[in-house]
C-alpha cells in the first residue's frame, strides 16, 4: 500500500509594505526622510536661509535640489532592465555606513573647518550623504544606485566646486549666474540621458535658455541683486525643462518605470525607519561651529569704501598699493587697499631700541558683505602659516577686533594681526592691520596674491593629518599693545573723517 504523498503547506509570504499602493508607500517614505532631513540638519537650514535673505553668496544653493528632482523625475521615467535580486543585508551594511559617514562629517569635520565653514558648507554634504543613506534604509541600495548621477551632480553643485569656477570664469554677478546654469545643464543633460546626444541637446538647450534670460538681466537690469543672477535664470531654465518633459511624456510612448526588484517587507521599513530617527535626533543635536552664524557687524554711514584709510594720529603713509584680483572674490566693485604705515616717532614698549614701527594695513571693500565670511583672510596670501587662537579687543565705538598671529615655518617669521569689519548700508569692509617679529624697516610682509590653490592643499592637509599643520599652539602676542592702540587710533581716524565730510560746507 502507497502512502499518500503530503504536500508541503506552502509559506506565507511576507507583508509588503502598503501592498497595491507602491505609489502612495514611496511618497510617505519620502515625506518621512525629508522630515526627519529637516529636523536633523535644522541648524544648518536656518542658517542659509538668514544668508539667502541676508543677499549672501551661496543663495544659489535652493538651485541643487530643484534640479536633483527634475533629473530624478527623469530617470525615473526611464525603462531599465534589472535582474530580480534584492539583498537587504547589503541595503543595511550600506546604509548603516552611510549614516555612519553623516554622523562624522557633521560631527568631526564641520568643527574642524571652522575658519572654511561658508566656503566649504560641509553641513550640506552631510545633509545629502543622510538623505542618499536614508533612501537606502527605506528603499533598498539597487533602487537608489538608479539615481547614482543625480547624487553625482548634486554633491558636485555644492559651495566649493561652485565658487573655483565663479573664480575661473572672473567672478561677478554673471560668472556666478553662469555656474548655477551649468548646474541646471547637467540636470537636464541626466534627465534626458536616453543616449549621449539626446543629454548633450538636453544640456545645452537649458543652458543656453538660461543665458538668454542672463543676457537680458545683465543688459537691463545690470544693478540687480547677486541672488536675481543665479536663482532667476536657473529656476525658469529647470520649469521650461520640467514642462518639456511633461510634454514629451504626453505625446510620445509611455516610459513609466518597470519595477523588478521585489518591495520590501513592513517590518523592514519600520526597522529602517526607526535607525534613520535615531542618526537623526543624534544630529539634531550636535552644535555648528561658532563661525556658522552670521556676524552683526557695526554699521557707520558716510565711511570711504574703496578709498585709501586715513592714517591715525602720530603715523603716516609711505606706500600705497591696489589689487584688482580680489574682484574675483568679492564681487566686480570689490577693492584690495594695501598702505604701509610707519610711527611718526619710536615707542620703547614697541622696540627696545626705540625705532619707528612698521604696520600693514590690507582692506578690502565688497558690495557683498557676506563674501567676507565665504572667503577668509588667508585666502589673499600665498604663505604656509599657523595660525593661532583668536583674542577679542575693543576697538571703542562699538568695533570688535580679533587678534592672532601667523607664522611662517619656511620664512621663520611670525606675524600679529587684528582683523575687523564694519559696513554701512551697501558695503561692507574687512581691515587686517600687521606687524612682524622683525623690526627693521625693511622687514617682510607677504603681499596679497590669491592663493586659491595653496588654500586647497591647506584644506586637503588638515583633512589627513589635522589641525595641528593649521594651528600655533604655542603662540605669544608680542605685539598686542602697538595693534590695539594703532586700532583704536585708526577707527578714530576713519570716524572723524567721516564727521569733517558730513561738515563740509559746499562752496
Amino acid at each position: 500500500m502507497v502512502a499518500p504523498v503530503q504536500t508541503p503547506a506552502e509559506e506565507t509570504p511576507p507583508k509588503r509594505w502598503l501592498a497595491g499602493r507602491p505609489v502612495l508607500g514611496r511618497l510617505l517614505r519620502w515625506a518621512f526622510i525629508a522630515a526627519v532631513t529637516v529636523l536633523a540638519f535644522h541648524g544648518p537650514l536656518e542658517v542659509l536661509i538668514g544668508s539667502t535673505f541676508g543677499a549672501g553668496v551661496n543663495g544659489y544653493t535652493w538651485v541643487i535640489p530643484l534640479a536633483g528632482i527634475m533629473a530624478a523625475q527623469g530617470v525615473a521615467h526611464r525603462s531599465r532592465r534589472e535582474r530580480s535580486i534584492h539583498d537587504r543585508q547589503t541595503d543595511v551594511i550600506v546604509g548603516v555606513m552611510g549614516l555612519s559617514l553623516a554622523l562624522m562629517v557633521q560631527g568631526v569635520l564641520v568643527p574642524r573647518y571652522t575658519d572654511f565653514f561658508s566656503l566649504l558648507r560641509l553641513d550640506l554634504a552631510a545633509m545629502l550623504l543622510f538623505v542618499v543613506s536614508a533612501g537606502v534604509m527605506l528603499f533598498g541600495l539597487r533602487a537608489v544606485a538608479r539615481f547614482r548621477w543625480v547624487w553625482a551632480m548634486m554633491l558636485l553643485a555644492l559651495p566649493l566646486p561652485y565658487h573655483l569656477t565663479v573664480i575661473v570664469l572672473g567672478g561677478g554677478k554673471v560668472a556666478a549666474g553662469i555656474t548655477a546654469l551649468l548646474i541646471v545643464g547637467a540636470a537636464a543633460a541626466i534627465a534626458f540621458g536616453f543616449d549621449r546626444t539626446s543629454a548633450m541637446l538636453a544640456a545645452i538647450g537649458a543652458w543656453g535658455f538660461g543665458v538668454a534670460y542672463l543676457v537680458v538681466l545683465w543688459v537691463f537690469f545690470p544693478d540687480a541683486p547677486l541672488l536675481v543672477y543665479q536663482l532667476n535664470p536657473s529656476l525658469t531654465s529647470i520649469a521650461a525643462v520640467s514642462l518639456l518633459m511633461v510634454l514629451i511624456s504626453r505625446r510620445g510612448p509611455s516610459r513609466g518605470p518597470v519595477q523588478h526588484a521585489e518591495p520590501l517587507a513592513a517590518k523592514d521599513v519600520w526597522w529602517g525607519c526607526a535607525v534613520v530617527l535615531a542618526v537623526g535626533l543624534v544630529l539634531a543635536m550636535l552644535p555648528l561651529p561658532p563661525g556658522s552664524r552670521l556676524p552683526a557687524l557695526p554699521q557707520f554711514d558716510g565711511l570711504a569704501f574703496g578709498a585709501p584709510l586715513v592714517a591715525p594720529h602720530s603715523w603716516h603713509v609711505t606706500e600705497t598699493t591696489e589689487y584688482d584680483f580680489v574682484k574675483r572674490l568679492y564681487g566686480r566693485d570689490a577693492t584690495l587697499v594695501r598702505q604701509k604705515m610707519v610711527a611718526d616717532v619710536g615707542n620703547p614698549d614697541w622696540d627696545k631700541f626705540s625705532r619707528p614701527r612698521t604696520v600693514v594695513v590690507d582692506c578690502v571693500s565688497t558690495d557683498w558683505p557676506l563674501s567676507l565670511e565665504v572667503y577668509p583672510p588667508g585666502l589673499l596670501f600665498d604663505v604656509s602659516e599657523r595660525l593661532s587662537a583668536r583674542r577679542s579687543v575693543d576697538l571703542g565705538h562699538g568695533v570688535a577686533g580679533e587678534l592672532l598671529t601667523a607664522v611662517d615655518d619656511h620664512l621663520l617669521l611670525t606675524w600679529n594681526v587684528l582683523e575687523f569689519e564694519w559696513r554701512d548700508a551697501d558695503f561692507a569692509q574687512r581691515i587686517l592691520v600687521s606687524s612682524v617679529d622683525n623690526h627693521e624697516p625693511d622687514a617682510h610682509f607677504p603681499p596679497p596674491n590669491g592663493a586659491i590653490w595653496k588654500t586647497l592643499y591647506k584644506l586637503l592637509a588638515v583633512l589627513f593629518r589635522g589641525n595641528s599643520v593649521a594651528v600655533d599652539e604655542t603662540s605669544s602676542y608680542e605685539d598686542a599693545d602697538l595693534l590695539t592702540t594703532f586700532g583704536r587710533n585708526l577707527v578714530e581716524a576713519q570716524l572723524q573723517a567721516v564727521e569733517r565730510r558730513e561738515t563740509r560746507v559746499p562752496r
